[in-house]
């Protein structure tokens, strides 16, 4: 839940700083005027400010230019402030940002050129809502009235009837500023806060995939990264990180930026989905998109490093048709051949971020395109949630169900280890020809088996049959020995045999044990073996006590009944006890008993069975 509210808290501060900061700059827009302008067209770079000022004639209005520009195309721009300029005091003309641009003016009576294009490098992008405002006075009109622009835009293609160009009045401007700073305070600190939420969840997610090791975390996490250095470039231009001005270098990071993105996103949803697996076809189109913007960032660097900046934009924009391609296509794929839910979660989120990005193209407004960006990773965040709850399930119930399975294996292996010592025992009566008692045992042998084939199918049963159990199982030993030995069964009147459930034939073994290597080799008739049950917390504890000869002397006694290998049924026992108990607390206690003269008088075994 709380990696839930991080992703959504810091999609919401991406939407608002954004939404801010276009009103920030709308606002400035309030406060100043726009003014047409004239066009012309040309890609002769020789051209001087000189031969433009000749040839006014071929200058045509912003509106006549309809097709898009061209890297190649240079613009010149000529705006008539006739009889606007009232006082001769300082004024900012500004515009939108432009790769190359130059503004032609006198100053001192001087015709001189002020470049403020990116590329240029002669101003530094300082602040994150950064808008050109080039100064000039009355005086510097050229014959009174005009201003020349030499524009190149390199980055992408627009057209020039949408250029726009306001002026202000030094007063008017530094009203305009205090008015930002006033009514859009917050503006600068939200996308600070954005920034620090940013890089907290890019950590919290790459960390679950540190410890998960699922990729889908990891490309979640870099297309978060990405998305939010593309979204902030201003800002990381502006304090200096990565890059501290905005030049070609700069311009191609951004562009990779925009196909790392989409790389990114592909990746997440292979590996969210698990295409390879449930959908082989969409995993074959995923490898083909991998390949094909691997490959565009090869060729779109090597562009922009010979400035071929109109094929990179052809390339860039094939790159774009491609993904929007890709969406829609598999959004329908996934529609018709989902195999759970989670393919929704990508249909839903790609599906809204379309939605704004077609708002984004009709109405050229960026808050459809944010909006449905901030809806999308949002509800991608909740496909992680989701999956994860779903892989947590299915966790739970895998080991669940593999602690049952390795029971019934434990359990399975203890079972044919009581059948060899029971046939082995009415092989001994039959040899030492006592039939009557091997026909009593063999009926009572039976018995005992039906009841462990009827109790098979559970890994569990009720104490009180599990007591039964062992009643049968003491009176085919004390049959086998001629009773030899005594035994009891002792139940706390606290603990409720009926209601209480312990893994099957989980004490015999220590009953065995108990048998053939303490009592039976005492010599004597005073042979006893008593087995207490009672309840403590959440444990019930079952003592098996007998007063045979000890642990050590049972080790250096050769009898017929103690066996040459390792008993396998007290190991499986210790490992079906460790399975069934929740905690890593010593379940099995063995007390050596000795008399006050340090003489070995039997053995008691403490079993500790978790109830809860």
């Amino acid at each position: 839940m709380l990696k839930n509210l991080l992703y959504i808290i810091s999609v919401l501060i991406l939407s608002n700083v954004y939404c801010y900061s276009l009103n920030a700059q709308n606002n400035l827009h309030k406060n100043t005027t726009q003014i047409p302008f004239e066009a012309y067209k040309t890609i002769d770079d020789t051209l001087s400010i000189y031969d433009i000022i000749k040839s006014d004639s071929l200058f045509r209005s912003s509106n006549y230019f309809t097709d898009k520009t061209r890297p190649k195309d240079i613009y010149w721009i000529k705006i008539d402030f006739n009889k606007k300029l009232k006082i001769d005091s300082l004024w900012f003309l500004k515009s939108n940002n432009y790769a190359h641009a130059s503004m032609f003016c006198f100053e001192n009576k001087i015709l001189v050129e002020k470049k403020f294009g990116l590329f240029d490098g002669s101003e530094k992008i300082n602040s994150i809502s950064h808008i050109n405002r080039i100064p000039f006075k009355r005086n510097s009109l050229i014959k009174n009235q005009f201003i020349y622009l030499k524009i190149r835009r390199l980055r992408f293609s627009d057209r020039v009837m949408n250029w726009k160009f306001h002026y202000t009045s030094q007063p008017l401007n530094q009203s305009s500023q205090s008015n930002y700073l006033q009514k859009n305070i917050k503006n600068p600190v939200r996308k600070y806060i954005f920034t620090g939420v940013c890089l907290v969840m890019f950590i919290l997610t790459f960390a679950f995939f540190i410890t998960s090791r699922n990729f889908e975390f990891l490309f979640y996490s870099l297309y978060i990264l990405w998305l939010f250095i593309y979204l902030n470039g201003p800002l990381l231009i502006a304090n200096n990180i990565i890059f501290d001005d905005y030049n070609s270098t700069t311009h191609w990071f951004f562009q990779i930026a925009q196909i790392l993105i989409n790389l990114c996103y592909v990746y997440f949803v292979s590996f969210y989905l698990a295409t390879k697996k449930d959908y082989p076809a969409l995993n074959r189109v995923i490898k083909c998109i991998i390949y094909t913007l691997i490959i565009i960032i090869i060729i779109d660097s090597f562009f922009l490093y010979f400035k071929y900046f109109e094929a990179a934009i052809y390339i860039m924009n094939i790159q774009r048709l491609i993904m929007t391609l890709f969406g829609i296509g598999g959004m329908f794929y996934l529609l018709l051949t989902a195999k759970n839910r989670l393919a929704y979660f990508i249909v839903a989120g790609s599906f809204l971020f379309m939605i704004g990005t077609l708002g984004f193209f009709f109405t050229k407004s960026c808050d459809y395109m944010m909006a449905g960006a901030t809806l999308e990773i949002i509800i991608f965040a909740l496909g992680l949630a989701y999956k994860i709850h779903q892989e947590h399930k299915e966790k739970l119930l895998f080991e669940k169900e593999s602690f049952i399975n390795n029971c019934k294996a434990l359990r399975a292996q203890i079972n044919p280890h009581f059948i060899f010592n029971s046939l082995g025992s009415i092989q001994h009566l039959i040899v030492f020809e006592k039939k009557e008692a091997a026909l009593k045992y063999l009926a009572k042998f039976s018995h005992l088996m039906r009841n462990l084939l009827e109790n098979s199918i559970e890994t569990n049963i009720v104490l009180s049959d599990e007591i039964n159990l062992l009643y049968q199982y003491l009176e085919l030993e004390a049959l086998r020995f001629d009773a030899s030995f005594e035994y009891a069964i002792h139940i706390d009147d606290t603990l409720n045999s009926d209601a209480e459930e312990v893994p099957m034939l989980i004490i015999q073994p220590f009953i065995e044990n108990a048998i053939l290597y303490g009592l039976l080799n005492k010599k004597g008739e005073d042979k006893k073996l008593n087995i207490c049950f009672r309840k403590e917390k959440n444990y019930i504890i079952c003592e098996v006590d007998d007063n045979g000869i000890g642990r050590s002397a049972a080790k250096n006694i050769n009898s017929s009944y103690k066996k040459p290998t390792k008993s396998r049924g007290l190991e499986l026992t210790e490992k079906r006890l460790q399975r069934f108990h929740k905690s890593e607390q010593k379940n099995i206690e063995i007390i050596d008993k000795i008399n006050n003269h340090g003489e070995p008088i039997g053995t008691r075994v403490i079993i500790k069975i978790q109830t809860e």
